[in-house]
């Protein structure tokens, strides 16, 4: 243990910064891990140690373990844990937790004593050791994907290309699971008379005979025999429709081998003990099908997600001591389960904490009291019938994880649980049973993640219009604004119908499309839910969406949130303060689902303030306070391109559109003409190629007509084309044509007809090919950074405030001009190309200039453009806003320099000066704002490297600050306060979190803080 204890001191690990020794008892209070990670921790993995981060194991320590070769196999199906560190004497071994090599029995090797520095704890709170060894925790190395691989490959191998044996197949692999569940939890089973354990190998033999397979799934659902219960159940006509092959299959799959490629798999090594919940989740995904996944819009729910909403919900309700442990919770789309599941496992628990029941001493007292745990608090609906027969054997599973293999197989039995806990029914069916029996109870929680889809392409109206429609008609004489569902989208009905079934007490959660807040056909719904509905929180991960989901199986990147809300019941909702946060992308998130919220991604908001403007729902997500205000002076201060096109009488048009359904134009009279492609990239900023190909098809979809014929003035120049894509810096691509040229519907054409001065095209090109145009379409846009990323709608794009300016004029005809020469010539000509750079500069400052922007507005469009942008938009080397700052690094000081100039005319005079003390070092940067005597004075700006003082930081930092250092600092971005001399501010050393546009909101932060504090001196 000597040696052990000399790594904990050499990696700067301690119990203060989130060690645990598994000896004592302190990990089990101070850890709120599932009961399960806790008990596969004690008796499974059973390390000497671990380091915790935001309540998750990042690094096993084991002291001489006894059986190394069981140990790897644990730890890889534990699937919890990246890193495993091994002392055996004085040697150290570094392994990967989430990658087994079959072939060598043990986990990938990451390195020995030299390596160990990789792993200190500032290299790992700060991210800097994930973003080293990322490649080797590669997703496609866990236990899960594996696993998920051989279950599709043997499921796709089974149904074929008949869906209509899906169900079945999925009752057999539910039933495979289970049975390998019960083997490796060695249950014994009494089959055929005999109570005994059984082997993988044995199971295997029984597949070979199909009438004796069949008998032992009977026996397990046996009522007097078996478990009874509702698990995959299977009639005598079902089991007939089960060929020889199918079982074989089964063999196949469970004696290791590699059925998409024939060769052997990892399947022997799993533990089936060790189950991840995710994997049910995941399971459930494939039970549906992909084909039906896409029909149905419904998504497998992430586990972190889950834990995020009942920590919010069902934990904060359970830890009020009076509450007991009763917490009903409906789960109105429940897909496997997953919601319920966890909710159960957190009332359990919290049964065994308030009546210190132990199931080992009062098993029969137990298992009767977590069976009405489950009938009393738990309810699902699904329309999909093996969504609801995952999630009954999901709660099973749940069940038997609490019990010991002796009181398993000592007469358990199951809860019936169809049609009184979960039912198979669609949830807008208001005629089906669920309905009386739900709207009798009184939930807690309605928490979920219903269906993502629009109602498009149905031969029949889904139940959930109608359901909207009927709600429309029995609202229409009251002072509410009408019900309206954007786009037919399902998710937002989900939420409205959640009103059905709330009682005063209950609170809803909901995952739900990010396209609910922002689309605009989503305008009426927003009116509508704002005002009878009481939104908590918010919190968007539309910035993280691609790694939302588990790429695992590839999931689909669509933008998520999750809305916090219950309904008003006719109370007004205006003064309500919204709670709302931004996920951004970090490694931490990338790789393990921890949250790294920056003070600026938490914002407060009065609900009538989302009512009056609309357009706030996107500034939450990427901008401020500062940001919002500087977007209304634009507002209110200057008409916008669309009213200037109006008072202009110009004809705004989309071009061509190929096919739209049956519909058939001639336009014979345009064949010939030249044909703008966009595919060829002939349209850029200021400039449109001179050659393009001829026009040569005779009939269209669409395309503009005026008094019943083809408007050619659409095409003929001069027009201002737009493409309807920006750039990925999101500024419009948009330019001139001086000729007559077709383009198809992604173009959209301005065109004056009562003049053909050019000036006016100029001005608009200028305007919106700009960095402030760019800057105005992150905060405004409802697709920028949200979903269809580089689609600008024409509505969004011309609400851009308009001023004329003959220097914005100008500088578009010299680009053009210098575009074109640059165009035509053979040889690159790098004194036109850097010419080209100075005027593209040149504009966007001239544009800067005519709309007088002050230092702070400034700040925020550069932030936008070289911080938020590049993030949003996944540039390339985007990750260079991670990057820490040198010392005196000029950004540090402009931060610095704001505090001065803030306070530094009322704090300093011939006594005593106003100074900013800087401490730096590689993982973190300090702020001291002091006031010293004049005769101590040496600078305005004191600058301190801490390099390799990083533990005296900490020291310092735990006696100032009243929470948990390392939580605040490396997860919530920063810590700040005062102390009877000086205020303070640290942040983790990342350039984007000391820009000067952060650097405003931080001052005026600890300014509005002195004031109502009234700091005397100060």
């Amino acid at each position: 243990m000597k040696k052990t204890e000399e790594i904990f001191s050499t990696l700067g690990l301690s119990k203060d910064n989130g060690l645990y020794l598994t000896n004592e008892d302190r990990w089990k209070t101070e850890t709120s891990f599932p009961n399960r990670v806790k008990r596969l921790i004690e008796r499974k993995i059973e390390p000497t140690a671990f380091f915790c981060f935001d309540n998750k194991p990042m690094i096993l320590f084991f002291d001489n373990p006894a059986n190394k070769a069981d140990l790897h196999e644990a730890i890889w199906n534990f699937n919890e844990c990246p890193i495993a560190i091994i002392i055996e004497n004085d040697m150290v071994e570094i392994f990967n937790g989430f990658n087994y090599l079959k072939d060598k029995r043990s986990l990938e090797k990451l390195g020995e004593n030299d390596n160990l520095n990789d792993f200190s704890y500032f290299e790992l709170v700060t991210g800097r050791t994930w973003e080293q060894y990322k490649e080797h925790l590669d997703y496609k190395n866990r236990v899960d994907y594996h696993l998920l691989q051989n279950i599709k490959a043997a499921r796709q191998l089974l149904v074929g290309d008949n869906e209509k044996r899906a169900k079945l197949v999925n009752a057999l692999l539910g039933k495979v699971i289970f049975v390998r569940y019960l083997i490796d939890r060695k249950v014994k089973m009494k089959f055929n008379g005999k109570l005994r354990t059984w082997t993988n190998a044995e199971f295997c033999a029984l597949l070979d005979n199909p009438q004796q397979i069949q008998q032992f799934f009977e026996y397990l659902e046996d009522k007097e025999k078996g478990f009874n219960g509702d698990l995959f159940p299977l009639s005598a006509s079902e089991y007939k429709q089960v060929r020889k092959g199918d079982y074989q299959v089964l063999k196949r799959l469970l004696l290791g081998e590699d059925i998409a490629k024939n060769q052997p798999s990892l399947f022997e090594l799993y533990d089936f003990s060790i189950i991840p919940i995710e994997f049910i989740s995941n399971v459930y995904e494939l039970f549906i099908g992909q084909d039906n996944q896409k029909k149905e819009g419904a998504y497998y729910t992430p586990l972190f997600l889950v834990d995020y909403i009942l920590k919010e919900t069902v934990e904060k309700k359970l830890s009020n001591p009076d509450s007991g442990y009763s917490c009903k919770v409906l789960d109105p789309a429940c897909g496997s389960g997953i919601f319920l599941v966890e909710t159960l496992r957190k009332i359990i628990e919290k049964y065994v904490a308030d009546t210190g029941i132990e199931p080992k001493e009062e098993k029969n007292k137990f298992i009767k009291a977590i069976k009405n745990l489950v009938k009393e608090n738990i309810y699902g609906i699904d329309k999909d019938e093996s969504a609801v027969q995952v999630a009954i054997f999901s709660i099973y599973l749940t069940l038997l994880d609490y019990l010991e293999p002796a009181a398993i197989e000592d007469a358990f039995k199951f809860p019936l649980l169809l049609n009184t806990n979960f039912f198979h029914a669609d949830f807008f069916d208001e005629g089906k049973d669920f309905n009386k029996i739900l709207g009798k109870i009184e939930f807690d929680y309605i928490l979920g993640n219903p269906p993502w889809m629009r109602g498009k392409g149905e031969k029949t109206k889904p139940l959930y219009v109608e359901y909207i429609e009927k709600r429309r008609k029995e609202e229409q004489r009251t002072d509410n604004p009408q019900i309206e569902i954007g786009n037919k989208e399902i998710a937002q009905a989900f939420l409205i119908r959640s009103r059905d079934f709330s009682k005063p007490v209950t609170k809803c959660a909901l995952i739900v499309t990010s396209k609910v807040l922002y689309n605009l056909q989503s305008k009426s719904f927003r009116k509508y839910f704002l005002h009878n509905f009481f939104i908590q929180r918010v919190f968007e991960l539309a910035p993280v969406r691609r790694e939302v989901f588990d790429k695992s199986n590839d999931k689909a990147i669509a933008p998520a949130c999750v809305l916090f809300f219950n309904y008003s019941n006719g109370t007004s909702t205006d003064l309500n303060i919204i709670e709302h946060i931004a996920l951004k992308p970090s490694r931490f998130f990338s790789l393990f689902k921890i949250f790294t919220i920056n003070r600026t991604d938490f914002k407060e908001v009065q609900q009538s303030k989302l009512k009056e403007y609309d357009w706030l729902w996107k500034v939450l997500v990427y901008g401020s306070y500062l940001d919002f205000n500087f977007l209304l002076r634009l507002r209110n201060e200057y008409d916008s391109i669309n009213d200037f096109l109006l008072k202009s009488k110009a004809l705004v048009k989309q071009g061509i559109k190929r096919k739209d359904g049956d519909k058939k134009i001639n336009v014979t009279e345009l064949v010939g003409w030249d044909f703008l492609d966009l595919n060829k990239k002939e349209i850029e900023q200021f400039f449109i190629t001179p050659k393009h190909h001829k026009w040569k098809l005779k009939e269209v979809g669409y395309i503009f007509r005026e008094d019943n014929q083809v408007c050619k003035d659409v095409f003929t120049p001069p027009v201002l084309l737009i493409k309807e894509t920006v750039n990925t810096k999101l500024e419009s691509i948009s330019a001139i044509s001086t000729k007559k040229i077709l383009f198809t519907d992604k173009v959209t054409s301005v065109k004056y007809r009562e003049s053909n001065d050019t000036n006016s095209y100029h001005l608009l090109s200028g305007l919106i090919n700009s960095t402030l145009f760019a800057y105005y379409v992150l905060n405004v846009s409802s697709t920028a950074g949200i979903m269809i990323e580089q689609q600008i709608n024409d509505e969004e794009k011309f609400g851009f405030p308009f001023k004329f300016s003959d220097n914005v004029i100008d500088t578009a005809k010299e680009i053009e001009r210098l575009k074109k020469g640059i165009f035509s010539q053979t040889l690159v000509d790098n004194g036109k190309k850097q010419e080209l750079r100075e005027k593209e500069f040149l504009i966007n400052k001239h544009i800067i200039k005519t709309f007088e922007l002050s230092h702070q507005e400034k700040a925020l469009v550069d932030y936008a453009q070289n911080t938020m942008i590049p993030m949003a938009m996944k540039h390339k080397n985007f990750s260079a806003i991670f990057h820490s700052l040198d010392y005196q690094d000029s950004i540090l000081n402009e931060y610095a320099q704001l505090f001065l100039n803030r306070f530094q005319s009322n704090l300093s005079n011939k006594d005593r000066k106003f100074i900013v003390e800087v401490w730096h070092t590689n993982q973190i940067v300090g702020m001291f704002f002091k006031v010293i005597p004049a005769k101590e004075y040496n600078g305005d700006i004191i600058w301190k490297s801490k390099q390799d003082s990083d533990l005296e930081i900490l020291s310092l930092l735990t006696k100032i600050s009243s929470e948990k250092v390392t939580d605040k600092l490396f997860v919530q971005k920063d810590i700040r306060g005062f102390e009877e001399d000086y205020f303070y501010i640290f942040k983790p050393n990342e350039r984007r979190l000391w820009h000067k546009a952060i650097g405003y909101l931080d001052v005026n932060e600890f300014a509005d803080a002195i004031l109502k504090a009234g700091k005397k001196g100060w």
